[in-house]
This record gives structure tokens, C-alpha cells and sequence, in this order.
């Protein structure tokens, strides 16, 4: 399972306001539904559980249930950032970031079986820290800040049981990103009583418009292939 998150923040623009309209009508090609709040607008594709939020300096791009739509996702960040700066030039963004939020399955194990396995992989499984911490290890969660080949990532990981899931990661019913309710919950529903969590924030500051396509493709790839090591890391396989 896979949830994907773009965000693109530049210098803001006091003449958004009076464009949103016209850029609303742009989008509706793409996003069928859409909402004004007055200072932003969200535009809305029910059928492919997608949203972008567009502000006077903020872009935000959303789609839940990504695993075969990572190619739809590129595409609709691209366009929806050229039609922005057809209406309202665009010349660098002050940061992009892409993120993947990732689940990977896990059988028959608990979470603290989970996390035994997640802490001798990455944390210094060191007796005396033990004794001083906990006598029966719970749960626990990754934390990194770091930067790589001119990338920043900002990396969480940890054991995932569903019921936590919500509280982690916002998916789109209040964004209305599904039909209905029911149609909403049957894909909450349709998560792994446990799995290993990956949350991917990668993201580079102060890039010019034209290069938006480029780190795009790179930061895509850059988020697959850490939580693909990752996950062999850990799991050995």
C-alpha cells in the first residue's frame, strides 16, 4: 500500500486571487470536483482518489491508494504545476518535496515481535541501554534526518498495526477524495493487520521552474529504492 504527497511552496502572489476561477477551469480537465475556500482552492478526482490544494504560494498534490499510480501522480504534478504558471509565472520554488507513505505486509507476527526485529536491525541493541530503558520492548519508531546526493529526506519507520494507521497518515475521506463512506472505509479496510510503516520526505530547496520535471523523476525514484533497501535490510530478503 502506498500513499503519495507532493508539496511545492515559491513566492506568494497577490494575484492569485483573482485568477482562481480561471485556474479551477483549467484543472477541471483532470479534477471533475472542486471546492473554494476563498483564500484556496481544492480540486478533486473521485475516480483515481486523488486532490491538489492551491494557495497563493502552496501547491499540494495528494492521491491515496497509489500502488499502480505512480506514473498518474508524475503526470498530474506536472501539469497541474505548468497550468499554475501559465496563469501565474512560477521562476524557482522556495522547496519541493515528494512523499511516500508505504506499508509493507507482514504475517503472522505481533508488533512487538515486529519491533524486536526493526530494533536489531537499526538501533544499537546494547544490554546495559536495554536494562536502563525497558525490560520488554513494545514499540518503537525510526527517526532521520539526513541528505544524499543533493536530496534531503526526512525518514520515519516502525511497526504499523491498522488500527494506527488513521492517526498517521490523513487519507481523503475529509477531503472527499472517495465517493462515499463505505467506499472509504472498505480501503482502510483493505490495509495489513501489521505491517512495516515507511515514511519518505524527500525534497531539495530553491529549484528553478524548469528542473521541476527532473527532480520529480528523482525523487520518485529516490523514495522506491530507500524503502525497497530497506525492507531487504530488515527483513533480509
Amino acid at each position: 500500500k502506498k500513499k503519495i504527497v507532493f508539496n511545492a511552496d515559491f513566492k506568494p502572489s497577490v494575484d492569485f486571487f483573482p485568477k482562481q476561477y480561471d485556474l479551477i477551469k483549467k484543472y477541471n480537465e483532470d479534477f471533475a470536483n472542486w471546492e473554494l475556500s476563498g483564500t484556496a482552492f481544492t480540486v478533486q478526482d473521485k475516480f483515481s482518489h486523488c486532490s491538489a490544494t492551491v494557495t497563493h504560494k502552496r501547491i499540494i498534490f495528494e492521491l491515496d491508494d497509489a500502488n499502480s499510480k505512480v506514473d498518474l501522480a508524475k503526470e498530474r504534478i506536472s501539469k497541474i504545476l505548468r497550468l499554475y504558471s501559465e496563469s501565474l509565472p512560477i521562476e524557482s520554488f522556495l522547496r519541493l518535496g515528494v512523499r511516500f507513505f508505504m506499508f509493507v505486509p507482514m504475517q503472522e507476527i505481533k508488533k512487538e515481535e515486529l519491533a524486536d526485529i526493526i530494533q536489531v536491525k537499526i538501533f544499537a541493541n546494547n544490554e546495559e541501554l536495554n536494562e536502563i530503558l525497558s525490560e520488554k520492548l513494545n514499540d518503537l519508531a525510526y527517526i532521520r534526518d539526513y541528505s544524499k546526493d543533493g536530496f534531503l529526506y526526512h525518514l520515519k519507520c516502525g511497526p504499523m498495526p491498522k488500527e494506527h494507521i488513521p492517526t498517521w497518515v490523513d487519507f481523503g475521506e475529509n477531503k472527499h477524495r472517495f465517493e462515499t463512506t463505505k467506499e472509504f472505509k472498505s480501503y482502510l479496510d483493505s490495509f495489513p493487520d501489521i505491517s512495516i510503516f515507511f515514511d519518505i520526505d524527500c525534497y531539495k530547496s530553491d529549484v528553478v521552474f524548469g528542473d521541476a520535471d527532473s527532480f520529480l523523476a528523482k525523487a520518485f525514484d529516490n523514495c522506491f529504492q530507500t524503502a525497497s533497501k530497506l525492507k531487504k535490510y530488515i527483513l533480509g530478503a
